[in-house]
C-alpha cells in the first residue's frame, strides 16, 4: 500500500485533500521540494486510490516535522490506512533516527487528533492562531 512519494502523489492529495486541511496543502505546496525529499515521505494507495501522503520534513539536525494529507478516500478505509501510517512513520523513524519528532494538528480537526494520538504522539498545548489562517493549533511531539 505504500508507496515512495512524488510530487505527483502530492498534487492528487492537494486536489482531493479534506478541508480541515487547507492551510497544510498550501503550505506543503509552497516548500514542496523539503517535503518530497527523497526518503522523507510516502504515499498510501490501493487499486489507483490515493488515500494520504505523508513524511517527515528535516527542520534541523535531529527535529523534524511529521505531516499527514488525508484525501476524502481515507473515511473509506480508515483503519487500514491508520495501521499503514503507524507502520510507515514507525519505518521512517528507526531509519532516520530523529530525536524528536512534532506536527501541529487545528484545533476542530477532531479526526486528526485521533489519528496523531494513535501515532504515538503527545499534546504540548494550544498554540493560539498559529495558523496562516489565524486558527488555533495544537502542537504535537513524540521523542
Amino acid at each position: 500500500m505504500a508507496v515512495t512519494l512524488t510530487r505527483s502523489h502530492v498534487l492528487h492529495a492537494a486536489k482531493n485533500a479534506t478541508k480541515e486541511n487547507d492551510m497544510q496543502v498550501k503550505y506543503v505546496l509552497s516548500t514542496l521540494d523539503a517535503f518530497t525529499a527523497p526518503g522523507r515521505g510516502f504515499a498510501l494507495i490501493e487499486d489507483g486510490v490515493v488515500y494520504a501522503v505523508a513524511g517527515m520534513a528535516e527542520l534541523w539536525d535531529g527535529v523534524v516535522e511529521a505531516w499527514i494529507i488525508p484525501t476524502e478516500a481515507i473515511k473509506e478505509k480508515k483503519v487500514k490506512t491508520s495501521r499503514a501510517l503507524w507502520r510507515e512513520f514507525h519505518s521512517m523513524a528507526k531509519r532516520l533516527k530523529p530525536r524528536r519528532m512534532q506536527t501541529s494538528v487545528r484545533h476542530d480537526f477532531i479526526e486528526a487528533h485521533r489519528l496523531v494520538k494513535f501515532l504515538g504522539f503527545q499534546s504540548e498545548g494550544l498554540m493560539k492562531q498559529y495558523g496562516p489562517d489565524g486558527l488555533d493549533y495544537e502542537r504535537y511531539a513524540k521523542w
